[in-house]
């Protein structure tokens, strides 16, 4: 019974954040394709990385994301293209999706700012077999895996400088809601059901060899109380970054960063729930590989975001 209950939980769970609070990495502030496409190009290189996300760890279907981006400059650092692969396995369920960006990069003042554009694709499978059903005639779990492709949209703006960054964008701009009648997801357009992402951010120099960085990451939806990141971080030679965060959802996480040499950086980030009220039993790991290509030899050290 339990097994059922879970399953049947965790199933539900993208169903309710569709009209509340878009999902984030915990690294949004050294790549933020995932929810800014105006972030394409910003690293001035090739950049790829690989995301691996595991919350609720130890109970059964819990949710799992592996995540891959890749963007770079074009013509003359004019253009920034970007494309995000993703894949979340939550309970019976699973979805995967592809994310094309563009983004328009001009000077301006000490740094550039961006305007970007996102479309994508997204597979959703639903495995009801998968479940164990109490009642044999249960022509609900005892049907085969649904599958449904959706499309969306996204657009944001960046401003960025070798000191500090400000972003704002909407990284999905199609809801979905599930009809029961249809057995199918329906799409629309509801600018009130917007997830609204800002970010920003400050590198401020302490000593010859020690930095901190404070960031800020701001979601807001008009369907919720919405959601502040307040994150520090303290960098050592531009080599270590260890760091911790609070999320208003009584959450806070601890980071630990290591940047092998200018092109590959290392990141792991552990999360969990903090306050009385809430669930202890709650918590995520989750690890990023960073790798630049084509380091510039006459920058003095390797981005900070």
């Amino acid at each position: 019974m339990q097994r059922i209950l879970t399953g049947i939980l965790l199933f539900f769970i993208p169903l309710c954040l569709e009209g509340q609070l878009y999902n984030t990495s915990d690294y949004y502030v050294h790549d933020a394709l995932a929810v800014n496409p105006a972030f394409a190009g910003s690293q001035d290189a090739l950049s790829v990385s690989l995301f691996d996300r595991y919350s609720w760890v130890g109970f059964d279907g819990a949710p799992k994301t592996i995540s891959l981006s890749a963007h770079a400059p074009v013509d003359n650092n004019k253009v920034g293209l970007g494309v995000v692969l993703m894949n979340t396995r939550i309970g019976v369920s699973k979805e995967s999706g592809i994310v094309g960006n563009y983004a328009y990069r001009m000077d301006l003042g000490y740094g550039k700012l961006a305007f970007g554009l996102a479309a994508g694709l997204s597979v959703q499978n639903i495995d009801w077999t998968r479940l164990a059903a109490q009642d044999a005639g249960d022509d609900l779990l005892a049907a085969n895996a649904a599958t449904e492709v959706m499309p969306n949209f996204g657009g944001g703006i960046y401003y960025t400088t070798n000191k500090y960054f400000i972003g704002l964008s909407v990284p999905r701009m199609l809801s979905r809601k599930f009809d029961t009648v249809k057995d199918k997801y329906t799409l629309r357009n509801d600018f009130s059901d917007y997830n609204y992402f800002s970010t920003a951010g400050y590198v401020f120099d302490l000593t010859e060899n020690f930095k901190f960085f404070p960031s800020t990451l701001i979601k807001y939806h008009r369907g919720s109380s919405g959601q502040i990141d307040i994150n520090s971080l303290i960098i050592y030679k531009n080599k270590i970054w260890v760091g911790a965060s609070y999320r208003s959802s009584n959450m806070a996480l601890g980071t630990l960063q290591f940047q092998v040499n200018n092109q590959l950086r290392i990141s792991y980030s552990y999360d969990f729930m903090v306050g009385n009220s809430t669930p202890r039993e709650y918590n995520a790991h989750e690890v990023m590989l960073n790798y630049v290509f084509n380091y510039q030899a006459d920058v003095t050290g390797p981005r900070q975001f």
